[in-house]
């Protein structure tokens, strides 16, 4: 360099830099690069990512929450890896699991898939326990991790009784210093449901939705606002869903459950009585009102699709009240046609027929034979005969029943009105058009008459009548 040279200013502009060297001669070899930590590497030296991979079966699960909410069921492989922001080694001391909170398990979905069987976990974790801690399936802690040397952990939890929010945190030691490092979903928690409490034995329990290879119905995967109903339906590794909190559900509904524009009030108050339900201290025959209300839950769930679960809570609900009140007691034999309405539903006709054939006369010696209930047990039980493909016999008895509810309710009561559309039906299964024309004739008049348009009987009487005439033509 010339003497010029030497004498001029050396100047770095614009950016940031964080080592930088400066020498107007140098002799030897030199080295320009990060020779140490920044305090805030070492403060906080660890990186954590999470991803999930579906245990032993792959499982689709939907909380029948407002709105429905993709949930992570338990058993779900939780893969961490750590790793670090420094060349250092920064040592894991330990890990240990956070429950943030346990509540009891709300209704849900469970569709289960065939999926291959992982390889035994290096962790799992019992939600169960009164404190819950890591055990190791393989090595154990402490491990060493650096920016170069990751480690990357698989936590199994797993929980049979509650909704279990967690956490994990890590204790550390890097460059003499100690800390904690929490790892969560992006600063909620994880989540796992108890699977267990879907079932009972190997029956579906109160809590599950009854869906089995495909969705039923009123499920709530089939609520889901254009959402996948899967966490695995996807190119990429899923993202953690964050659930919605438990809401506070109303504790009563007095509108009519066979209403579509009523079904969100009943679907809430429908999975709050579930989840009691699912208690072990489970009473619900106190008080009158109540009993009431839980009826008309069971009607809801079976005109919205959902007789699955119907069937479940209508059998707890009748054990409980045939012990507390009697088995003759009209609410308890109320519930029982609920039980044989829903059974109905599942297509369990012959257990159906049992229950309702035993049914008919109690209510009948308790209540009369023109009550409305025993009617509408006898309009059941012929609906079980032509589950049964006894349409002959449901055609004989039916006519009995529409002459007997036309004297006892009127032509034009909802019940009458019911039986009528069933008479309908058998007459179409027979294959009589001309019956059922003459039957459906009348019938859809006084539908809208006393009914109304929108009413779903008149609307299925309408329905029928429109395809016995374009099937004439």
């Amino acid at each position: 360099m010339t003497d010029a040279e030497e004498s001029s200013a050396n100047r770095i502009t614009g950016g940031q830099f964080d080592k930088v060297v400066m020498a107007g001669a140098v002799h030897g070899d030199i080295n320009v690069g990060q020779s140490g930590d920044s305090p805030a590497d070492l403060a906080d030296p660890l990186i954590a990512s999470v991803r999930l991979q579906p245990g032993g079966t792959m499982a689709d699960l939907v909380l029948d929450t407002d709105p429905p909410q993709v949930a992570v069921p338990g058993g779900t492989v939780h893969i961490i890896t750590v790793e670090a922001r420094t060349n250092r080694a920064v040592v894991l001391q330990s890990a240990r699991v956070v429950v943030v909170s346990r509540i009891p398990p709300r209704p849900a979905c469970l569709q289960v898939r065939i999926g291959g069987l992982l390889e035994p976990r290096p962790f799992t974790t019992d939600f169960e326990a009164p404190s819950p801690r890591l055990v190791a399936q393989g090595p154990d802690f402490p491990f060493t991790v650096s920016a170069t040397d990751i480690e990357q952990f698989e936590i199994e939890p797993i929980t049979t009784t509650h909704e279990v929010a967690w956490r994990l945190e890590v204790d550390w030691t890097c460059a003499g210093r100690q800390g904690t490092t929490v790892i969560d979903n992006q600063g909620e928690p994880f989540q796992a449901y108890p699977v267990p409490a879907l079932f009972s034995g190997r029956s579906h329990s109160v809590l599950n939705s009854g869906c089995d290879l495909f969705h039923e119905r009123g499920c709530p995967a089939r609520l889901l606002d254009g959402a996948p109903a899967s966490l695995w339906d996807r190119a990429q590794p899923p993202p953690y869903p964050v659930l919605p909190p438990l809401a506070e559900a109303p504790t009563s509904v007095d509108l009519d459950p066979d209403l579509k524009e009523s079904w969100p009030e009943y679907r809430r108050v429908a999975n709050a009585i579930r989840m009691s339900a699912a208690e072990p201290d489970f009473r619900g025959h106190e008080p009158p009102e109540h009993r009431a209300l839980l009826i008309r839950v069971l009607r809801y769930l079976f005109v919205s699709g959902q007789a699955r679960p119907g069937v479940a809570l209508a059998r707890l609900i009748h054990a409980e009240w045939t012990a507390a009140l009697g088995e003759d007691h009209p609410d308890t034999l109320a519930v029982a046609n609920r039980l044989a309405g829903c059974l109905v539903g599942t297509n369990d006709y012959l257990e159906a027929r049992d229950l309702l054939t035993d049914l008919l006369p109690r209510v009948s010696r308790v209540l009369g034979e023109d009550d409305p209930l025993a009617l509408t047990v006898a309009s059941n039980l012929c609906v079980a005969y032509m589950g049964l493909d006894e349409y002959e016999r449901a055609r004989d008895q039916t006519e009995d029943v529409v002459a007997r509810s036309r004297r006892a309710l009127g032509p034009d009561a909802l019940g009458t009105l019911r039986t009528t559309g069933n008479l309908v039906q058998i007459h179409l299964r027979l294959g009589n058009r001309a019956a059922a024309l003459a039957v459906l004739e009348d019938l859809l008049p006084r539908c809208r008459q006393a009914l109304g348009e929108d009413h779903p009987q008149t609307v299925s009487a309408a329905a029928t009548l429109a395809q016995v005439l374009a099937e004439e033509d």
